[in-house]
């Protein structure tokens, strides 16, 4: 568990830090790419908030790798054969360790919790005012939309007097919300196709995906931003889709649609659903983009950048903060190419450490005489290795010198 924190942190650490830098850089790409693939490159991020795992980057330069003395450092995971009174003091978890797992545990619990209740309040509560659209001709206007965008599932229509933007929930069971205001055909054309548009890309598995990634996340206020920034930019990318070869008028009368919401007043919904209107906070920005009839590229290159940061940014992080890396010893031996009798007795003096303290000190005394001295420092500690190493191999050499000589 502690080292799944670590990781959960790390990675809430560089979330944060991608989702700054395309927040900051993505009215920039939205003058030059469509914005559907803004809105992917939005997915993409909310994937690198919900799994935390990352690749590994060696941040060790490849000279080193020919340098000798790195072949002379071997690594000897050894604490747990080795008696605690012949080794240094090696530091326990904090127990903070030990809280942590609780508080992140309560608070994942508790944002659930409230999430789920909230939608299945909201959920009675539409089954219970909400009624069939009766009117044919709104029918009809469904029917073909859906025929026009190839959508084969059953769709049902409802009017509910308690909501006041149109809106599209449930997963398995989709179904299209109006409240009860007037809108003229062209109007009503365009909300419903924007609506079905939304339940063609799945939209509301991807709300799902970013409540995942707030649960994992709510103590990182972060996530809430890319939370808002993405609901956002879908509510954007809809609007272009919906628009595509409207004239200027149209896009005018789509407009005026969403003010007309907007008029009506807003209330608490449910995070499992979509929202005709976004909220007035990003009016402004959403009437420029529906006025804005300029061609955009495709933005392919926004996936791409998306995914480097995200794998680079996470990987250095965790490399860097490796906690293995600082807290296992160092064991200093022989090289590999010495010659067999130092070999022997290093391999005698590994048996030994594995042996209980008791049989080590009642030894005879000529293997007293021939265990060698081995420098175990932790990572860092200054010590020159070349040194030591070289230390070592002269006392072998004067050990095994002594032991034929009697």
């Amino acid at each position: 568990m502690q080292e799944f924190l670590s990781t959960l942190l790390l990675s809430s650490v560089s979330m944060s830090l991608v989702t700054l830098a395309y927040a900051a850089i993505l009215p920039s790409l939205s003058r030059r790419y469509a914005a559907k693939w803004c809105y992917m490159g939005w997915i993409l991020i909310v994937v690198g908030w919900i799994v935390p795992f990352r690749l590994r980057i060696d941040l060790i330069p490849a000279q080193m790798e020919n340098n000798p003395l790195t072949h002379a450092n071997t690594v000897i995971n050894a604490i747990s054969h080795i008696d605690a009174r012949d080794t240094i003091n090696i530091p326990l978890p904090i127990p903070l360790w030990w809280m942590l797992p609780t508080i992140w545990g309560l608070g994942v619990v508790s944002v659930a919790t409230y999430h789920t209740l909230r939608h299945r309040s909201f959920i009675r509560m539409v089954r219970r005012w909400s009624s069939p659209v009766a009117d044919i001709k709104i029918i009809e206007i469904l029917e073909g939309l859906r025929s026009e965008l190839k959508i084969k599932k059953h769709i049902e229509l409802n009017v509910c007097p308690v909501i006041t933007s149109p809106m599209l929930v449930g997963f398995f069971r989709p179904t299209i919300l109006l409240p009860p205001l007037q809108f003229s055909d062209d109007e009503l054309s365009m909300i419903l196709k924007h609506e079905l548009i939304h339940l063609k890309r799945y939209d509301l598995w991807c709300k799902a995906l970013v409540l995942t990634a707030t649960v994992l996340h709510w103590f990182n206020p972060m996530v809430y931003l890319m939370s808002r920034a993405m609901a956002a930019q879908c509510e954007i990318s809809c609007d272009a889709l919906v628009l595509q070869g409207v004239d200027f008028q149209g896009r005018k009368q789509y407009g005026e649609a969403i003010i007309g919401v907007v008029k009506n007043g807003a209330k608490p919904q449910t995070a499992l659903s979509t929202n005709f209107y976004g909220g007035k906070r990003n009016m402004k920005n959403r009437i420029s983009f529906i006025m804005d009839t300029k061609r955009k590229k495709a933005g392919f290159i926004i996936l791409c950048m998306a995914l480097a940061c995200i794998l680079t940014t996470g990987a250095a992080i965790a490399e860097v903060n490796d906690p293995q890396e600082t807290t296992r010893p160092e064991v200093m031996i022989a090289p590999s190419n010495s010659d067999s009798g130092n070999v022997n007795e290093v391999t005698h003096f590994l048996k030994l450490l594995r042996r209980p303290y008791s049989d080590r000190t009642n030894a005879n005394s000529l293997q007293e005489s021939i265990r060698p001295e081995v420098v175990v420092a932790p990572p860092n500690s200054g010590i020159n290795n070349d040194n030591e190493v070289t230390n070592f191999l002269s006392l072998l050499k004067k050990q095994r010198n002594v032991h034929q000589a009697k």
